[in-house]
């Protein structure tokens, strides 16, 4: 299957996805009751401080994720923050722009700058999820710790607590064996490896042996979970990663005034694990689950009026997804890097 096929195929089953979901809503009293007035009067009353102030942390979290990059690359080589740093701000620029597929466009470019392995980036890239997965589970389990167990919160969406207790449950769970699956490749990587192209055994011999040079090369970018202090440093960058992403979101909802204030840190906490999760699925240029997720959880979960979610879906989604393209437009010109060439990168490294 061709990448054009490929990408062609993908969008056709989102905009069959997103067709349902308009499908749905449409047939939604609530939306059918929906105040166009209201939702504009909700933009043009936001306070803009709050939200510069939210721009601010977004890109600062950009840099915390450079600076946790470097470190999965010290075992190979002590690499450049400008270079990781322009990078990371082109390749969430490709996200963006191209969905999903968009996320190899970083490590390619790493690799490129830094004269590494596409591998090894290739498997910095996974212990990103990883640990970003298991940021996400503490996030999670904190803010089902700290919203009031009187909340009334709690009251409008029991069903939903008890599903994201599941989701964090599986999340924590999924994320504990893969990241184990990584440190037995690392410290045993002849072993592992066996294993996983026994595993393998239907492909042809040619697969097989490609397999087995990326599972090495794989496993040498791994070098940074091997010892304690390179797992604490990513764990801590990790925390440094979000962080400024609680305060993003705690910063839209002050921008918004009432009601959005009574939202406490448990709500916030939860709210960024739920659109985080409905970021899976997005749609290049749209964005998608984002919005959808963030909608359904402030109305369903917490009781804000639709036009009031809506709003606040519409400004988390431009500052957490689209401001990326202030610099990292001019940063891809300036690289040379033009659709056709972020697109075959995408090809390449898939």
């Amino acid at each position: 299957m061709t990448y054009r096929v490929k990408v062609l195929s993908t969008m056709f089953l989102l905009l069959v996805l997103g067709a349902y979901i308009a499908y749905r809503l449409a047939a939604n009293p609530e939306w059918q009751q929906f105040h166009t007035g209201r939702f504009w009067q909700t933009l043009a009353q936001v306070r803009v401080s709050y939200v510069l102030l939210a721009a601010l942390m977004i890109f600062a979290s950009y840099f915390f994720r450079s600076l946790r990059w470097r470190t999965f690359l010290l075992p190979m080589k002590k690499g450049r923050l400008d270079n990781i740093f322009a990078s990371t701000l082109i390749g969430f620029t490709a996200v963006a722009l191209m969905g999903r597929p968009g996320e190899f466009v970083r490590p390619y470019l790493i690799a490129r700058k830094e004269k590494l392995g596409l591998s090894s980036q290739l498997a910095a890239w996974t212990l990103e999820r990883i640990f970003d997965a298991l940021a996400m589970c503490v996030l999670l389990g904190a803010g089902l710790l700290l919203l009031s167990p009187g909340s009334d919160f709690l009251a409008n969406g029991s069903q939903a607590m008890v599903r994201l207790r599941v989701g964090g449950i599986f999340l924590g769970v999924v994320s504990v064996l893969v990241a184990m699956l990584l440190v037995l490749l690392r410290s045993n990587a002849k072993v592992t490896i066996a294993l996983l192209l026994r595993c393998a055994w239907m492909l042809p011999e040619r697969h097989r042996e490609r397999l087995e040079k990326m599972l090495m090369n794989f496993s040498g970018g791994l070098a940074s979970i091997e010892s304690v202090s390179g797992f604490l440093a990513a764990a801590g960058y990790s925390l440094l990663v979000w962080a400024p992403v609680v305060l993003t979101y705690w910063s839209v909802t002050r921008a918004f005034g009432w009601p959005m204030t009574r939202l406490d840190l448990g709500a916030v906490l939860l709210l960024l694990a739920i659109t985080v999760v409905g970021s899976l699925l997005l749609i290049p240029g749209v964005g998608g689950g984002t919005q959808v997720a963030t909608v359904v959880a402030l109305t369903e979960l917490f009781g804000i009026p639709l036009e009031v979610a809506t709003s606040v879906a519409i400004v988390l989604w431009l500052l957490t997804y689209m401001i990326v393209l202030v610099p990292g437009l001019p940063l891809a010109a300036r690289e040379g890097l033009t659709w056709q060439r972020l697109r075959s990168m995408t090809e390449t490294a898939t």
